[in-house]
């Protein structure tokens, strides 16, 4: 299919070729603004996105639904064009998650499974830090020709967390003397809402989704500061 692709393939992929958007694709090569080709991958992880990707594990089949939404001649069934195609997705999701050449753009996995240890794999998908900053970078090209935004209330849950974060004193004692900030475990524990004796995934979630916060509102201040509080952390007592 014809137009170059303006995201380029995310590292270590080998991705199917762009795909048109109705509305858009069937404009004519001249009229650019009009006319971009979007990958299936880009699709996906804008859907990803578009569900709560960056804070919360979101379904393979949510997801799904989203792309057919957005662009459904590209994720359908062949016959049955009026489904939604989740293997593709799948696949897509699949890819992104390897750190071929590069980070990950998800994490997660499809289907339920059950390790040997007999704890329980749920399906469920989650941008990574290089995800969400894929999104940053690429938004405005993609609300363009996908005519789809994020919904202002999501905007505005955002910007009230990061208002949060910004407003506690651990962030107002790391704004005062980075190189000597030490926070407390306590107050840590405080601000990420969890247990000062919770499990190192737990820890590691609640710090993955608190930055992907920052870097979805252009906080880098904030990030810098999550960043030191999640290095310190293991020392802390």
């Amino acid at each position: 299919m014809p137009g170059a692709d303006p995201g380029g393939d995310p590292p270590g992929s080998n991705f199917s070729a762009a795909v048109r958007i109705p509305g858009i694709g069937d404009c004519h090569a001249g009229a650019a603004s009009m006319n971009e080709p979007l990958h299936g991958w880009e699709i996906t992880l804008y859907a990803l996105h578009l569900e709560g990707g960056a804070t919360t594990d979101i379904h393979t089949e949510d997801v799904a639904l989203r792309c057919f939404r957005l662009a459904p001649d590209a994720f359908s069934w062949v016959k049955h064009r009026q489904f939604p195609d989740k293997d593709i997705v799948r696949q897509h999701l699949s890819r992104l998650r390897r750190p071929q050449h590069g980070d990950p753009f998800v994490t997660g996995r499809a289907g339920r499974t059950r390790s040997a240890g007999g704890r329980a794999t749920t399906d469920g998908w989650k941008l990574t830090r290089q995800g969400v900053r894929w999104i940053v970078e690429h938004r405005e090209r993609l609300e363009r020709s996908l005519k789809q935004r994020q919904p202002r209330a999501d905007r505005q849950e955002l910007l009230r967390s990061l208002a949060r974060v910004r407003g506690h004193r651990l962030f107002e004692q790391f704004q005062g003397d980075r190189e000597t900030f030490v926070p407390p475990l306590g107050e840590l524990a405080e601000l990420l809402r969890c247990r000062v004796d919770s499990d190192e995934e737990v820890w590691h979630s609640r710090f993955a989704t608190m930055r992907n916060q920052a870097e979805l509102g252009g906080q880098a201040d904030l990030a810098a500061f999550l960043e030191r509080c999640e290095a310190l952390r293991p020392a802390l007592t």
